[in-house]
């Protein structure tokens, strides 16, 4: 069960990592969607014993070491890229909500000439560590 946590936990602090404050706009709409629905799905799971959260936070923590993204900020376009191909590639059956609404931010950066395509190769990648390392 906490690695169906830890992957909904990635997901929420994306709206987090952003620089600043974001203006009323299309992607803070977006942002406020993404954490409203991640929220409730984090909801509806058992709330993790002490062990679990040690157990989460050692797994991101090695993630963060392997992918040298600990302490290390990332374009919003490589985490939102990694955490699409992370959910898609998930055993479990998440809000779909969720990746759609990733999606739509992403194709809102994507039209704004925001997303390179590096950012995608790098999340793609990191979505191979994440899977070596939870596997």
């Amino acid at each position: 069960m906490h690695e169906r946590l830890t992957e909904l936990a990635l997901v929420r602090a994306i709206p987090g990592m952003i620089k600043g404050e974001l203006k009323p706009s299309r992607m803070l709409g977006l942002y406020k969607r993404l954490i409203k629905v991640v929220d409730k799905e984090l909801a509806r799971l058992p709330r993790p014993t002490d062990a679990e959260i040690v157990k989460i936070g050692k797994r991101i923590e090695r993630f963060g070491e392997e992918t040298g993204w600990l302490n290390n900020e990332k374009h919003i376009g490589t985490l939102l890229s990694f955490c699409a191909d992370m959910l898609e590639r998930s055993d479990y059956n998440h809000n779909p909500r969720i990746l759609e609404t990733i999606n739509d931010v992403i194709e809102h950066l994507e039209n704004g000439g925001d997303l390179k395509q590096i950012c995608c190769w790098a999340g793609s990648v990191a979505a191979d560590k994440w899977e070596s390392i939870v596997t």
